[in-house]
């Protein structure tokens, strides 16, 4: 939770008359926020209650694309909250996590996990690029986009066009936006500033397979603390989600600062480990079923998933892209929302002692699976459905557990997010 945000709304896919935006502010306390878009001089006020507050933005304050502009919003509260966003278009929908700024001056990295763009006619190609977002929190902010593309690749920024091992160097001010969109496959990039900044990464309508249906991804990156060395050479444990039954196998994409690293990983219940030795910017762990990775780095790493698309055959699946948090910054306690678009939501939370788990003041009961720690601790991962609103989990012992929102929207619309986590500011 925290008092200040800064967000800029992804790009418009497809306008079919019934595009909006979306902020969902969670609060325990009485309260209030004003959202504010400062440079296009545009400013709201909500009064908070304990539960769910929403506002509703129009689809003009969602982002263009590679070209400076003013869209990036600014929340500021006078309690702690938690902040969901949400853009919907005709065909594609796309919730996210936003994260608390962070209140020092300070560099910031982030390594961007991102996809290439399954092939298109030429005409529509650009409408399923990969998106880089940004909003500066201070004014005269040094911003640098250190590019990892191959050779052949280059990519095109204000006019400007950037190859392999350049940088993209921008000077932003305060509330300032850009939305870098690309076609190519910019994961092992990252990006640094002078003054705190938002970082998401996504697709304006993501797949994996050509013969896969595309949906919205935007997930919001937060800063990487593996500058300081104790940090950055122990060990790291993540659990990615079992997703309740209508996904079929995701993709799991890994990254750090450098190689030469080892990961561990479990697939499901199975008893013994892979092992990879790392050796080049980033792995991907391709899991053709729908079962929980338990995987351990020897160093700090980045992990997100990214689920495949619905299958154009049998109708199975959704897109989405999600930030997977470690184990050591998870909470005991979330309140969270589950946004009311139209779709068909549901939940995953990973837990030690699932017993001890209560859902909105009620034990926890829904579709479970055991994954098992390299030394044979012993998790459990649990998915049900769960109506939109306000809710609360929490463990009883207080011991930390991840949670997932996701959901589906007939024919193929899907989103997926973090619901939280312990975040440094």
């Amino acid at each position: 939770m925290g008092k200040e945000f800064y967000l800029v709304f992804p790009p418009l896919f497809y306008d079919g008359g019934d595009s909006y935006c979306v902020l969902y502010v969670v609060s325990t306390s009485l309260g209030f926020c004003t959202v504010a878009l400062p440079i296009l001089t545009k400013r709201y006020n909500l009064e908070l209650k304990p539960g769910e507050s929403q506002l509703f933005l129009p689809a003009s304050y969602m982002a263009l694309e590679n070209v400076m502009e003013g869209k990036g919003v600014h929340i500021e509260c006078n309690v702690y909250v938690n902040v969901y966003a949400a853009k919907h278009d005709k065909f594609t929908t796309t919730v996210f996590l936003v994260l608390p700024i962070h209140s020092r001056f300070h560099y910031e990295y982030k390594y961007i996990p991102s996809l290439e763009s399954m092939p298109v006619s030429a005409q529509f190609s650009h409408l399923y690029n990969s998106t880089l977002a940004i909003v500066s929190s201070g004014d005269h902010n040094i911003v640098t986009v250190s590019l990892n593309l191959t050779e052949s690749e280059s990519i095109v920024v204000n006019n400007q066009t950037y190859w392999s091992n350049e940088s993209i160097r921008l000077t932003m001010n305060k509330f300032e936006s850009i939305v870098i969109s690309h076609a190519g496959d910019l994961t092992g990039s990252s990006v640094s500033s002078i003054d705190p900044v938002f970082v998401a990464t996504g697709n304006n309508c993501g797949r994996l397979k050509t013969d896969n249906a595309c949906s919205g991804m935007f997930s919001v990156l937060p800063v990487d603390d593996s500058h300081t060395k104790a940090h950055f050479d122990t060990e790291h444990i993540f659990i990615t989600p079992f997703f309740y039954p209508f996904l079929r196998g995701y993709k799991i994409r890994i990254l750090s600062k450098t190689d030469n690293y080892r990961i561990q990983y479990i697939i499901g219940n199975e008893s013994k480990p892979e092992v990879l030795f790392v050796q080049k910017d980033f792995v991907d762990i391709d899991v053709e079923s729908n079962v929980p990775v338990l995987i351990r780095t020897s160093r700090f790493a980045s992990v997100t998933v990214i689920t495949p698309g619905k299958n154009n055959t049998d109708g199975i699946g959704t897109a989405f892209m999600l930030y997977v948090p470690e184990q050591a910054v998870l909470l005991s306690e979330y309140h969270f929302i589950v946004p009311d678009l139209n779709t068909t939501s549901y939940v995953t939370l990973i837990s030690r002692n699932a017993s001890q788990l209560r859902l909105d003041d009620r034990n926890v009961d829904g579709d479970s699976i055991l994954t098992y720690d390299i030394n044979a601790e012993q998790y459990e991962v649990i998915a049900l459905p769960l109506q939109p609103g306000y809710h609360i989990a929490r463990h009883v012992l207080k011991e930390p557990f991840s949670l997932y929102v996701y959901g589906k929207q007939k024919p193929n619309l899907g989103y997926g997010y973090v619901a939280g986590f312990n975040v440094r500011t």
